[in-house]
């Protein structure tokens, strides 16, 4: 089955970074999985139409107005982004977003015909606690399980960046808990100290539908390499 792999640049690369790691990562593509790369916005329509599928990494939750500095999902349509992140952890943490607004951002996207990618994810402590299905039915709680197109990425606050891995077991077991929330089949991702030597172990032991991959994503022979394995 088709996976879907995401590339999040977060706030890192340049022009000149951007057209490398394209030209790099076309060399060596091989995969037959669907590839989305989250470029920072002001790269976004600049690379439109070089052949890969756009991402937006946030969206304001307001339609337009004086709401300087922030991206419309019109704005992200008009540079040619298909799919967009929202939820992300790190948007919580220092955007001190919340999920109210972050269903009001998810809204936006749909009216666009922007896909939405809504990250989830428990802290430390809630994983310590033994707490993480009820902390990931909460950030699912104003999603309309009837609504089209729904991609959730499950991403464990403590395992980003920090080479940490949850076990195959506790992935299915949040994967599980997530397809449980809604009433029809949804695509559930995996990211979280993602890289070429753990992808199709994570893929093949469990049935999520694809990976979301952040630091490893920089490395454009490093992604390739995991969108072709997973």
């Amino acid at each position: 089955m088709t996976k879907l792999v995401i590339a999040n640049f977060k706030m890192n690369g340049s022009k000149d970074f951007i057209e490398s790691w394209i030209q790099d990562f076309f060399l060596e593509q091989e995969s037959a999985n669907d590839v989305v790369v989250a470029l920072p916005s002001p790269y976004l329509i600049i690379f439109n139409d070089r052949g890969l599928t756009l991402s937006g990494q946030n969206v304001s939750n307001e339609e337009s107005g004086a709401f300087t500095s922030q991206l419309s999902a019109q704005m992200l349509k008009d540079c040619g982004a298909k799919y967009c992140l929202i939820g992300h952890s790190e948007a919580r943490q220092f955007l001190k977003e919340k999920n109210e607004v972050i269903k009001q951002k998810f809204d936006q996207l749909i009216q666009e015909s922007i896909k939405p990618i809504l990250c989830i994810g428990e802290p430390l402590q809630i994983k310590e606690a033994a707490k993480t299905i009820d902390y990931l039915s909460e950030q699912l709680d104003l999603i309309d399980s009837d609504e089209e197109d729904v991609i959730v990425a499950y991403e464990p606050i403590w395992s980003i960046g920090t080479g940490l891995m949850p076990e195959i077991e506790d992935i299915q077991m949040a994967v599980d808990s997530i397809r449980s929330k809604f009433h029809k089949t949804v695509k559930v991702l995996y990211g979280g100290s993602v890289n070429s030597s753990n992808a199709q172990s994570i893929t093949d032991k469990t049935d999520i539908d694809g990976l979301l991959v952040g630091g490893a994503s920089l490395n454009p022979k490093e992604f390739g390499k995991i969108a072709q394995l997973c």
